[in-house]
């Protein structure tokens, strides 16, 4: 078996190639699904067809066309819908997917003064779709940015081919294919900013270029021969820039402190109420104590308790005092002297 022959099986056993079709994404699916499908130069956009390959034909699904607006097909009407009437995105929604909607997608866009241009999207059932693996190798970048991948399975001797792809959580999108002849097939979405070294004998190494907030995902090369495969996964993360990076600190320290003075404030307001209540309290208790104790019972005792009201009463006590009359037990002597007081009280 040649060369050429080993790689047309080997791409069929791992579904890169469905019909003789590179395969640019593979979705898989929900009930709600989004095709994407964006042309990625400057050009004037003529026209844009959606169209399902089944095995034995094609059916059409809708068309997208600048002046004459969107035609869907009757089997689809009421699942599918666009974005909008027409700009360079026509990205087919599924609103009400099922499993009859299985299969190779092929959306092609007319351009002048390009041509044509053509992806193919592929919807697989949950089970058949290979998700993201364990997170390693971590790229850091800023949007606009380039990142540079080398897998460490040269091509050549028991590698037969290498693949570069972006995981995504519902979706794969294929970047670009290696073979042992150097030929290299690049995904729709990837062409036009895709560096790739596909030297046999060599580490496949590819240069993202101008990345942008969808490419901040998982990437992984795939090396296949012999009936093995191979794989390497990078993450690909924002660098988060030094001048936002003080910001960010200065702003955490800044809202630590206001912290910080706000439970001050609240501590010192608390002692202060706790103190004013304990003085009431102490007040109220010395009031409700005086009226229980023991007054004198005549108007010779005096109190030690000064106010206003007991000085008033002291006052009036004294005033009293001038009119009371005041009885002494005298003990009789004798006889004369009562006479003699008998004969001044009659003087």
């Amino acid at each position: 078996m040649d060369h050429v022959t080993f790689l047309v099986v080997a791409l069929q056993l791992y579904g890169t190639n469905v019909e003789g079709k590179f395969v640019d994404s593979t979705v898989k699916l929900t009930e709600k699904m989004k095709l994407d499908c964006v042309y990625p130069k400057r050009a004037m956009i003529i026209q844009t067809s959606w169209v399902k390959s089944n095995l034995t034909h094609k059916e059409n699904i809708a068309v997208v066309h600048p002046i004459y607006g969107i035609h869907i097909e009757d089997n689809y009407k009421g699942r599918i819908h666009f974005q909008n009437d027409f700009s360079e995105d026509n990205s087919l929604y599924f609103i009400k997917s099922t499993l009859e909607d299985v299969g190779l997608y092929f959306c092609s866009i007319q351009t002048y003064p390009d041509g044509i241009w053509e992806k193919v999207i592929q919807i697989v059932q949950p089970d058949a779709f290979e998700g993201p693996e364990k997170e390693n190798n971590p790229v850091f970048t800023e949007p606009g940015g380039n990142v540079t991948f080398t897998c460490p399975y040269n091509i050549g001797g028991s590698v037969q081919q290498v693949m570069w792809e972006r995981i995504k959580a519902d979706r794969i999108d294929s970047i670009v294919l290696c073979n042992t002849l150097g030929e290299k097939s690049f995904g729709s979405d990837f062409e036009e900013r895709t560096l790739v070294d596909c030297t046999p004998e060599a580490s496949s190494t590819i240069i993202l270029q101008n990345i942008t907030a969808s490419d901040f995902a998982m990437y992984r090369c795939v090396a296949t021969g012999r009936n093995k495969t191979y794989a390497m996964s990078f993450t690909v993360a924002a660098t988060l820039d030094h001048q936002w990076f003080i910001i960010y600190i200065a702003g955490g320290i800044s809202a630590a402190f206001l912290l910080l003075v706000f439970l001050l404030i609240i501590c010192i307001t608390t002692a202060y109420h706790k103190k004013k209540k304990r003085k009431r309290i102490t007040q109220a208790l010395a009031k409700a104590l005086y009226p229980t104790q023991t007054r004198p019972v005549n108007s010779y005792g005096r109190s030690n308790f000064h106010g206003t009201e007991n000085t008033e009463r002291r006052r009036e006590e004294s005033s009293l005092s001038q009119t009371e009359e005041i009885y002494i037990n005298c003990r009789s002597v004798s006889h004369k002297p009562k006479k003699r007081l008998l004969t001044s009280f009659l003087d």
